[in-house]
């Protein structure tokens, strides 16, 4: 990857506009809408980290990515839907390999918006990012078996599964296993020419 160019995006995080939605920098104003979906069990059951037990800890959150943004780390962006101004979740890198030219996304969704296409929406964006601007040779995805939505959406985004790592992570006191997904940038722009990209 090429080091200016991730420095120029990340320490000025662009937003990034679809039809229905906005993603930007997620700021203190976002914590109460966060807080709504951080804090349940439901939301969290595939995740690393466990719910907020107050909209303190949210806000603590906020106030770490705001530290990341100023530093030009790449962090999550907020997704808003434009229409309403509503905040429901987050997407981003979750590692960038800056040596071999990869990332790897993760998403969270407010459970009161699922189904409506939102987070196929807010990947394609986001994936444009990746391959256009960032010129990344590759996009992957960990997704916590049992989690069968966000496998359904990697497999609707033209994500290729290459198998799963048996006990790979260890979250909330157990081992569990990951299933891997990933786009190379040959896949992603051999589906823009046929006209199957989801944006």
């Amino acid at each position: 990857m090429d080091n200016a160019k991730y420095r120029r995006i990340f320490s000025s995080l662009p937003t990034l506009n679809t039809e229905r939605l906005v993603l930007k920098r997620i700021v203190p104003e976002n914590a109460e809408d966060m807080y709504e979906y951080a804090s349940r069990q439901d939301v969290t059951r595939f995740l690393l980290w466990s719910p907020h037990v107050n909209l303190r800890e949210t806000k603590g959150y906020i106030e770490y990515l705001q530290r990341e943004y100023r530093k030009g780390n790449y962090a999550d962006w907020g997704i808003t839907l434009r229409d309403s101004g509503k905040f429901v979740g987050t997407i981003g890198f979750a590692n960038l390999d800056l040596t071999n030219n990869w990332g790897e996304l993760g998403y969270v969704l407010n459970p009161e918006y699922h189904g409506r296409g939102i987070m196929t929406e807010a990947l394609g964006a986001v994936l444009e990012l990746a391959f256009r601007e960032l010129s990344l040779h590759r996009v992957q995805l960990r997704i916590m078996d049992g989690n069968t939505d966000s496998q359904k959406l990697a497999r609707r985004m033209g994500f290729v599964y290459e198998g799963m790592q048996r006990g790979s992570v260890l979250a909330k006191g157990s081992y569990r296993d990951v299933h891997i997904f990933s786009k190379l940038a040959e896949d992603y722009f051999s589906e823009k020419r046929a006209g199957t990209v989801r944006i």
